[in-house]
């Protein structure tokens, strides 16, 4: 009995850690396409910068680009673009 005890706690645990980990993977995806939050990681660009900033990469469809972009490769395109 202690046995088929320790076994199902042992697949609750194993079950629980699965879900914890494609938790953790799905909210990774998530800020991995999103542009606001690349725009934001960088330092130091005023807020009406970052709007005009958005508005560009979505109206030239580069946000795949621009989310492979380091971050200071993204300030570089930043400052040139907007």
């Amino acid at each position: 009995m202690i046995g088929v005890s320790t076994n199902f706690m042992n697949l609750m645990q194993q079950r629980e850690e699965r879900h914890q980990k494609e938790a953790e993977e799905r909210e990774a995806e998530k800020r991995k396409n999103n542009v606001w939050d690349a725009i934001k990681e960088i330092p130091d660009l005023e807020q009406d910068i970052c709007y005009d900033a958005v508005t560009e990469i979505h109206a030239l469809k580069m946000k795949d680009v621009f989310l492979r972009m380091t971050v200071e490769e993204r300030l570089g395109w930043i400052r040139r673009n907007v």
